[in-house]
């Protein structure tokens, strides 16, 4: 008899089924070992952003402002550079004339913008989230994937009828606002119970209304004297897929508390980034990271409470918070 020393086509084709299978089980196993490690390297981002913070505010005895007054609207990331091991990049910025040439820059020394311009082009990888993407599609900017913490957007004025969602000082309860810098002395509500920075999601760069309704990449823009409240927003039709496209501009680096971790609801701008509604977004499942004032970071559920998500987001609230 003559000894076979081969496969059957029926044996090669099981066997080829079991490696299949095998592969089916193994790869998803696999995903959320990165996934797992990605989130890690994210949390990490956020510890060094806290740490940073409180680094600061040692050295300043007060916390960086969302912004100064226009045109020179800086991040308050971009003047925490020097504590993220970014002291030669921040060496390179004005602070004393706009950060890009896109802003209004009549009266200022172009020279100097156009350093600024070039500089907010590095890709800062501690700035950015490792579940997510490196830069906005189409920008040659560097992207952010955590905005400071502007507040709840519900403590507004009767004097200034949209301080809820955007305006600086007197309606904004944050940590993080426009035109004026807070020191940890001024969080009553406790450093352990107060956010300072969240996450987003970057844009797609595609300027058209989202299918099947997924918000997490675009915005909607409103004209520049539209109150960004739910109806208004509703009723929105222009769109930007610039989410987070520049580290350095405080439009793309704050968020608020008005809508709950990765809201069905879509973000809304005005067009002036004047009046805002950005609700924190992620890539993990589940939730989003969010790192606390007293420099620790916690994963918050989608499901949390919509009441102690607000109050999670006001310096001297004065609220007993829930789980989270």
């Amino acid at each position: 008899m003559t000894k076979r020393t081969g496969f059957t086509l029926i044996e090669l084709l099981v066997v080829i089924a079991i490696i299949a299978i095998l592969i089916g089980l193994l790869l998803p196993a696999v995903q959320k070992v990165r996934e797992a490690a990605a989130r890690m390297k994210c949390q990490n981002n956020l510890k060094q952003l806290g740490l940073a913070l409180h680094n600061y505010e040692s050295s300043y005895s007060m916390l960086p402002p969302g912004s100064s007054a226009n045109p020179l609207v800086f991040s308050a990331q971009s003047r925490l550079l020097p504590y993220l091991e970014q002291a030669n990049l921040q060496n390179l910025l004005n602070f004393s004339v706009p950060p890009l040439l896109s802003v209004s820059s009549s009266g200022y020394d172009l020279t100097a913008i156009t350093q600024n311009d070039n500089a907010a082009k590095q890709k800062l990888p501690i700035l950015l989230c490792p579940s997510d993407g490196q830069r906005v599609t189409g920008s040659d900017y560097g992207g952010i994937s955590y905005p400071a913490c502007y507040g709840s957007a519900i403590n507004g004025t009767t004097s200034e009828s949209d301080a809820a969602f955007a305006r600086p000082r007197d309606g904004a309860d944050g940590v993080i606002v426009s035109r004026q810098s807070y020191r940890f002395a001024d969080i009553t509500d406790g450093l352990s119970n107060t956010v300072v920075f969240g996450e987003q999601l970057l844009g797609d760069g595609a300027d058209a209304a989202p299918t099947a309704n997924d918000y997490r990449r675009r915005v909607l823009l409103l004209s520049g004297g539209a109150q960004t409240n739910p109806t208004n927003c509703a009723a929105g039709a222009t769109w930007s897929g610039g989410r987070g496209d520049k580290w350095i501009w405080h439009a793309n680096t704050l968020y608020n508390h008005y809508y709950g971790p990765n809201a069905k609801s879509p973000d809304c701008h005005t067009s002036s980034r004047g009046y805002f509604l950005t609700s924190a977004r992620s890539a993990h499942v589940g939730g989003v990271q969010i790192a606390l004032c007293d420099g620790s970071v916690r994963l918050v559920r989608d499901s949390v409470q919509i009441d102690t998500w607000r109050a999670l987001s006001t310096r001297a609230g004065g609220e007993v918070l829930g789980d989270f």
